[in-house]
């Protein structure tokens, strides 16, 4: 069965950006799809080095809890990626993610990461216009396909997030199942579901 994952950039569990993730993966849930959802904040994850270590390999050469999302990761292909945005771009947690992935670039930064994947960009933040972020989202989609090639078939921009609780929120919620569901359409339509 295929898996999709939801990685959470937010150290809030079950707050805006966690709860749309969570609406896209149950929608995923909903075709057949197995789901897991992580918080990145959950687990011990160094930034980056930056000392190539993975150039030889294209392998983290640091083991902590970043091998639990290498593995899930790879044993997926869908990813509903969510983030809050923090001071303009995205939080700290979703970068260290994003720059802990550079091991999937081998030795002359050809790509090593899973074929095949497909994504869904979850974006929340508190200003009220709604196009206040839309190049740190393009920013998201452009690192996915360019360095991993991994294709965003939705994105789920969402201002105001703090206005009411995002359980209230129905246009939000409904934009993430209905992201969830283009994700799995997407992945079955490869012929890489059930």
């Amino acid at each position: 069965v295929m898996q999709v994952i939801g990685i959470v950039g937010s150290p809030r569990h079950g707050k805006n950006t966690a709860t749309l993730v969570a609406r896209a993966l149950e929608a995923a849930q909903s075709t057949g799809m197995e789901t897991a959802l992580y918080y990145v904040n959950d687990y011990a994850i160094a930034p980056c080095q930056g000392c190539d270590g993975c150039k030889q390999t294209a392998v983290c050469v640091q083991h902590d809890g970043m091998d639990i999302l290498y593995r899930a990761l790879e044993e997926a292909r869908g990813l509903v990626l969510g983030t809050p945005i923090y001071l303009d771009h995205v939080s700290a947690q979703t970068k260290t993610f994003l720059d802990r992935l550079y091991a999937y670039l081998g030795p002359n930064l050809e790509n090593h990461f899973p074929s095949g994947y497909k994504a869904v960009i979850v974006a929340t933040w508190g200003d009220g216009n709604p196009h206040a972020y839309d190049d740190v989202v393009a920013w998201i989609r452009r690192r996915l396909s360019g360095y991993w090639g991994i294709a965003t078939v939705a994105e789920v921009a969402v201002a105001s997030a703090d206005a009411r609780p995002m359980a209230e929120q129905t246009d939000a919620l409904r934009r993430a199942y209905d992201a969830g569901i283009a994700l799995a359409e997407s992945l079955l339509a490869r012929g890489e579901g059930r």
